[in-house]
């Protein structure tokens, strides 16, 4: 029994297991997830005036534009840039309705966009260039969904609202050339 054992064993050696080789054969370049980043205009401060960098982020949706924004003020991409931002912190955004006609809110053709709420944290009070930098910075991303957006500073302290902005209301704060979305 052990010798045919062996000998079975020796034939399949001999034999293969019925597979004929083949050569290696090329199907291509092989899978790979390539990373195409999306651009998104930012609004930092030369000189006290409102100055656009396009910087690159990973999606186009508010949170990662308002990340981006308060990091590049603490890197700014080109040279004499800075920021009204470095001493706050961006906590969260949310997104609420928002109608210009308030006496009929569930009629179809009824103009509506949306507000973003901004919630930074930082100690003190932010100043006109940096509500200007989020405003804008949104706005020109976000144009045609965000029709304003609130600001609050969360903490330390007491919750504040720094109000509810366009743009538009920052017009003067442009840099020489520069114009600021709606």
């Amino acid at each position: 029994m052990r010798r045919l054992t062996c000998l079975l064993a020796a034939l399949a050696i001999l034999c293969g297991c019925g597979i004929s080789p083949t050569e290696v054969q090329d199907y291509g370049r092989p899978p790979v997830i390539s990373y195409s980043p999306t651009w998104v205009t930012v609004y930092l401060l030369r000189d006290g005036r409102l100055e656009p960098a396009r910087i690159p982020v990973v999606s186009d949706s508010a949170k990662n534009i308002i990340d981006t924004l308060f990091r590049a003020g603490k890197q700014p991409p080109k040279r004499g840039l800075t920021s009204a931002l470095n001493n706050f912190s961006h906590y969260d955004t949310k997104t609420t309705r928002y109608s210009d006609n308030t006496d009929q809110r569930n009629d179809p053709d009824d103009s509506l966009g949306y507000r973003l709420n901004v919630i930074i944290t930082g100690e003190g009070k932010i100043s006109k260039e940096g509500l200007a930098q989020i405003t804008c910075t949104i706005r020109q991303n976000k144009q045609e969904s965000i029709w304003s957006v609130e600001i609050t500073r969360l903490f330390p302290g007491v919750p504040e609202s720094m109000g509810e902005h366009t743009c538009f209301e920052f017009r003067k704060l442009a840099a020489p050339g520069v114009r600021l979305p709606p």
